[in-house]
């Protein structure tokens, strides 16, 4: 033992005589301290959802986003609400009434755009098809005009069916491009089942009556910026949470129109309470097998009550200074509490089974307290500096949300030792201590003995290990993309990955700030020439392009589907009604039976049942009649009044843009965006580095996800880096000052290196990439791993004479608290495991695969380590080693 090692030992065994004297004093005090701790986290410690506060504002890429942000403020923080519908139209109208319910609701609703939608849309949406697409429609419409024009003459339901008799009627001298009857007679059926439930609602049949056709569902979108209070739990949540209940009562209402909410701030929201809500969880779970794993290991109620009340102590404290060291909680640091369970507990472990092991044999309960203070005194020490720094490395880094996370954590090592050393020796010393302590032989666990019978061969054969993990290291993987470690099972991720995968949105842009909108016309056509890129946009790009053309088959359409003059029929009577129905059934049965050329026989028998139902009903129940009239004459004219308002275009120029969509495209300060997309998938590394690098070249002041993306991964992998080097530095040279052997320091670092390389194979050949929240499993191991072999070390080093030989040691309360400290803190990092949230539950399995690997090393490895480069080693007795502890 070092002199420094002595002096540490003899002034812990100071405190803890103390302690265990004024026990009741103690524990008051304590508890006051703890009340304190946790007043102060009620009343200061706050949250950040916001993934963007994970890193340093002062970084580059974090710095231009904001300045985006700041410039362009409707584009940030926003909800997006994404309308599903059986057909474009149908999709369009229900997110606008959406919209104009948003912005009648106000508060917590600040602006709702809809793009793509609206007035301009509706009048200007020809301009902005293809000239060829806007020929083919001109040529549908004209075909069509003959039935426009005698709906326009009678628009009612017997005009519909009075068209459609004659369309059946000379269905056999139809040619290319007619009336598709066979898409118009199943519509009409759906139309139909409407009128007979008294249900009615329009239908996507006056698209089909047009000559539209219709693919499957379609989507459309609107933009809601909300108004954030950022004093709120989850920032932007409520805000979340009262659209889902608007939309809940639209859902309610609407069969056939589906609402999602997805969008940067439904993500964020969501993300931070899916973590905050499975981090409780998991803290709960965590508590609960610590608690189990203690009274398996101690089967002494004392103990395992001492070590729980040491345990929450050391919680509560760290709770409290995290409120007024950092004051929030970000979406990795809140999983300290599972990470503090899961650490905190060994020293509780290592400090009980010593006291544990003098006591049962007869040694009184102060001097037990003293020489257990003596003995693992000083290696806690060691260890909770060593854990701290594994933390602390961290710190110094502009990641902040592993900084504040090792902040935290690493003082919760140092506050958990004093809890160890002052709760824990006071709890024991209450009541009557004097009962001899003993463990049952059916708990006891006997170390395997191989590991010191061969240790050449245990040896060799973890090198060789060690070399053939050490070839699959080039194949870790960094995933950047922030969807893939969220929960999936969320409707926010759900609906966003949908869209990806779909391609109706392209979330991995690029965006550039140029000085004014001729600066980013010029950015705009040098990064289309790129061949990484697919398309760059700026607010010019929505001014349509050949106007003129199009303006000229817009007129000429617009006179030939000129409403006429002549004055149109009166409404029609129930009776007349009838009748043309009834005229058009009769029309149909020549329909009904072979020979049947264009295929319509089918759905035409099922169309005359349909009538013949309908007509039965209409006899004796007028209201089905009325809601015919809704569903089928209704989505008809809502298509003419459409269509006229579109025939009525007009030039468009850069002033027209409706102002939701300047806004979002041009700064107040006349600064413009450009837009730019990938033309790669950017889930490939290569692609996504490729794609940054190249519009870099133009505008090196990019900025967007890709670039963020991009960023973030490589300020990641940077701060790993460092705080790893900086862990190993320091550690290994804590180890050596204190221990003044380069020899055992190499010992106690051997098993680590080992471990390291093996947990990185393993990562590679599982496919467990390493994303943001895991970067801090490495040096976290390094400090939780080296732990155990400090504590087997020092105890070799300092015991009596049997524990100076690797066999003796194994005998030892040592190792069986290693063994249980290690099953804890696997127990405690294993619930996070299972987490739906993909991030939390990589950490977790990453951080429970890291302590397993290092418990075989350190109860495996390291024994053959001892055993074969101790000069007094000697082949053990088997039987010794399956003795009573001493």
């Amino acid at each position: 033992m070092t002199p420094i090692e002595d002096r540490l030992g003899r002034a812990i065994a100071r405190w803890v005589r103390f302690v265990s004297r004024h026990a009741r004093l103690t524990l008051a005090c304590a508890a006051a301290f703890t009340l304190a701790a946790l007043v102060v986290a009620g009343l200061r410690l706050g949250v950040v959802s916001d993934t963007d506060e994970l890193f340093a504002a002062s970084l580059p890429f974090r710095a231009l986003r904001i300045e985006v942000e700041e410039a362009l403020p409707l584009r940030a923080d926003t909800i997006l609400v994404v309308v599903d519908g059986p057909s474009e139209i149908a999709a369009g109208d229900a997110a606008l009434e959406l919209a104009s319910e948003l912005v009648r609701h106000g508060d917590p609703f600040d602006a709702v755009f809809t793009p793509g939608l609206g007035d301009f849309f509706q009048r200007n949406g020809f301009l902005y098809l293809e000239l060829d697409a806007l020929d083919d429609l001109a040529e549908t419409l004209t075909r069509a005009q003959p039935f426009l024009a005698e709906l326009r003459r009678d628009p009612s339901v017997r005009g519909v069916f009075d068209q459609l008799s004659f369309a059946a009627a000379h269905s056999a001298d139809a040619t290319e491009g007619s009336l598709d009857l066979g898409s118009v007679f199943d519509s009409l059926l759906g139309v139909l089942a409407d009128a007979e439930a008294l249900d009615p609602h329009p239908t996507a049949f006056g698209d089909l009556v047009l000559g539209a056709t219709s693919e499957g569902r379609a989507r459309r979108f609107v933009i809601v910026k909300p108004v954030l209070d950022r004093g709120d739990f989850v920032p932007g949540g409520a805000a979340v949470e009262a659209l889902r209940e608007v939309l809940a009562v639209r859902q309610a209402t609407e069969d056939d129109i589906g609402f999602a909410v997805t969008g940067d701030l439904a993500l964020k929201a969501d993300e931070f309470s899916t973590v905050a809500a499975q981090a409780r969880i998991a803290g709960l779970v965590s508590f609960i097998m610590v608690f189990v794993i203690l009274w398996w290991a101690l089967a002494s109620w004392r103990l395992i009550s001492s070590a729980i009340g040491t345990l929450l102590a050391g919680l509560f404290w760290t709770t409290g200074f995290a409120a007024v060291a950092v004051g929030h909680m970000n979406l990795i640091s809140v999983t300290f509490v599972v990470l503090f369970i899961g650490l905190a507990i060994d020293f509780a472990i290592h400090f009980t089974m010593r006291y544990q092991e003098l006591r049962s044999t007869a040694v009184a309960h102060g001097p037990a307290l003293e020489e257990t203070a003596r003995g693992v005194g000083g290696s806690l020490v060691l260890c909770a500096a060593t854990t701290a720094i594994g933390f602390y490395a961290f710190v110094p880094t502009p990641y902040l949300g592993v900084a504040e996370l090792g902040l935290i954590s690493g003082t919760g090592m140092f506050l958990s030792l004093l809890a160890t050393l002052t709760v824990l020796p006071a709890s024991l010393s209450l009541g009557d201590p004097g009962t001899p302590l003993r463990q049952p032989a059916s708990r006891r666990i006997a170390l395997p003995s191989w590991p010191v019978r061969w240790p050449r061969a245990v040896v060799l054969g973890s090198l060789g290990l060690a070399a053939g993990a050490a070839w699959f290291l080039p194949g870790l993987t960094f995933d950047a993309n922030p969807l893939n470690v969220r929960d999936p099972n969320v409707e926010s991720v759900r609906a966003f990955e949908e869209l990806i995968a779909d391609k109706a949105v392209n979330p991995w842009g690029i965006d550039i700030l140029a000085g004014d909108l001729d600066a980013a016309r010029v950015l705009a056509e040098h990064a289309e020439a790129l061949e990484s890129v697919a398309s760059a946009r700026t607010l010019a790009s929505y001014v349509p392009t050949g106007q003129a053309e199009k303006l000229e088959v817009i007129e000429t359409l617009a006179y030939l589907l000129e409403p006429p003059s002549a004055q149109g029929l009166a409404a029609p009577t129930s009776d007349q009604i009838v009748a043309s129905i009834q005229t058009f059934r009769e029309t149909l049965r020549s329909l009904e039976a072979p020979p049947d050329e264009a295929g319509l026989a089918d759905v035409a028998r099922r169309l005359g049942a349909a009538l013949d139902r309908f007509l039965v009903q209409a006899a004796t129940e007028p209201a089905a009649l009325d809601a015919l009239k809704v569903s089928l004459v209704g989505a008809i004219l809502d298509r003419v009044e459409r269509l006229d308002r579109a025939l009525q275009a007009g030039p468009v120029a850069l002033a027209d843009l409706p102002p939701g969509l300047r806004d979002r495209m041009l700064a107040a300060d006349g600064r413009a965006l450009v837009e730019v997309l990938p033309a790669e998938d950017l889930n490939d590394e290569a692609a996504l580095a490729n794609f940054v690098a190249e519009v870099r070249t133009m505008a090196p002041e990019a900025t967007g996800a890709s670039v963020y993306m991009f960023e973030a991964s490589r300020a990641i992998m940077a701060a790993l880096k460092q705080a790893l080097v900086t862990a190993l530095l320091l550690v290994g040279a804590i180890v050596l000052l204190l221990w003044r052997s380069l020899r055992d320091t190499l010992l106690v670092l051997a098993p680590l290196l080992l471990s390291g390389v093996v947990v990185g194979a393993v990562s590679v050949l599982a496919g467990l990439p390493v994303n943001f929240a895991d970067v801090i499993v490495v040096p976290l191991l390094l400090g939780i791993g080296i732990d155990s072999g400090i504590h087997l070390v020092h105890r070799h080093r300092d015991g009596g004479s049997d524990e100076r030989t690797a066999e003796g040691l194994l005998t030892t309360s040592t190792p069986r608290a290693i063994l249980w400290s290690a099953l804890s803190t696997i127990a405690s990092f294993a619930s996070l495991g299972f987490a739906t949230h993909l991030g939390m539950a990589s950490l977790g399995q990453l951080l429970t695969l890291g302590v397993i690997v290092m418990l075989l090393a350190n109860l495996i490895f390291l024994p053959a380590l001892l055993a074969w480069g101790s000069p007094g080693a000697v082949a053990p007795n088997p039987g010794r080693m399956r003795r009573q502890p001493r």
